[in-house]
């Protein structure tokens, strides 16, 4: 085995000298982008409780990623139910229309056709009926580029908790198990030069009394923190970047605008961010946009889609202009 020292890493350790840490691939999202990016060889964990709408976050950052890079991604999305049901979800997202036929404002078959015909190009998934352990998800998106002949850029675990665990090596210790598959994936992010993102859970915590607009109280779920995760802190110790989503209850008055959170209001957090240059810890508000299907921002009392601010043209069109307004909407 060769001995590596310092000065066999000289001319990298120049470049990054005079470079600097760079940026990674934007979120689309101006407000998110000034705090969490994504670079190849790293990964995200993206931390929520449940129905936080982690999945519908995650597929919105996949789709933004490929729309303004290219990017093509391994899928794992076990919780969202069978393949048929994954490929429908990026469907909706991509027509920004209901997909099912009888929604009378469905997508139309040609519309459903051209988005299977992008999506085909730009997301690989991993079928949920099979079992999955750590090792075998990531052996799979390997095979899927050498069968393919093509590069990924990132790969997704959602849920974690839906793999397979074999605490038996581990003496049954959960710990002890999430350490190794943790690092795991940490390394074969670097090796292969993929962003790894995993969607988990966060664990049972009591929930936050606040003030609601009626003027009594109202109780949410915690705002997650690193301490929050289901499994225990060594996935705070190992991550990279850790993105959390709280969702406020409708009526809850926000501690500090002292104004009611918008019904439809998402809040992200920036828990983590690695390497040091890439983003930092903080926190802002997205909105979702239930006829469409798609999250935006508010910026200068306008509303933008991804990538809506860089020409500074709002995007915020229905995307249905005969969508019936007294319908009532869903609860988000």
């Amino acid at each position: 085995m060769k001995v590596i020292r310092i000065s066999d890493y000289v001319d990298s350790v120049m470049d990054h000298h005079k470079t600097g840490t760079q940026h990674g691939a934007k979120t689309g999202f101006k407000c998110l982008d000034e705090l969490i990016s994504f670079k190849l060889g790293y990964s995200t964990y993206i931390l929520g409780f449940a129905a936080a709408g982690k999945t519908e976050l995650h597929f919105e950052l996949l789709m933004n990623l490929s729309a303004k890079y290219g990017w093509k991604h391994g899928l794992l999305s076990a919780e969202v139910g069978e393949t048929k049901d994954v490929i429908a979800e990026l469907i909706k997202k991509y027509v920004r229309k209901p997909f099912f036929e009888s929604d009378p404002y469905h997508a139309s078959e040609k519309e459903i056709y051209q988005a299977i015909n992008y999506l085909d190009e730009h997301f690989f998934i991993a079928p949920s009926e099979k079992d999955w352990n750590v090792q075998s998800i990531y052996e799979y998106f390997k095979a899927i580029e050498k069968e393919n002949d093509i590069k990924l850029q990132t790969t997704s675990i959602d849920p974690w908790n839906d793999l397979d665990e074999n605490l038996v090596d581990f003496g049954g210790r959960e710990d002890k198990y999430l350490t190794h598959a943790l690092k795991h994936s940490r390394q074969v992010a670097a090796a292969n030069n993929w962003h790894n993102f995993i969607i988990t859970h966060a664990a049972n915590m009591p929930p936050l009394v606040m003030k609601s607009v009626t003027g009594g109280e109202i109780y949410n779920t915690a705002v997650p923190t690193l301490q929050s995760f289901a499994g225990g802190q060594v996935w705070g110790r190992r991550a990279m970047n850790v993105l959390g989503l709280w969702r406020p209850k409708r009526g809850t008055i926000d501690p500090q605008s002292g104004m009611p959170f918008a019904d439809n209001e998402v809040r992200l957090l920036v828990l983590k961010s690695k390497p040091k240059g890439s983003g930092k810890e903080g926190s802002c508000s997205i909105y979702w946009d239930w006829k469409s299907n798609r999250y935006y921002e508010k910026i200068g009392g306008m509303d933008f889609y991804a990538f809506g601010h860089e020409d500074n043209k709002s995007y915020l069109q229905p995307s249905i202009d005969f969508y019936d307004a007294e319908k009532e909407e869903p609860v988000f």
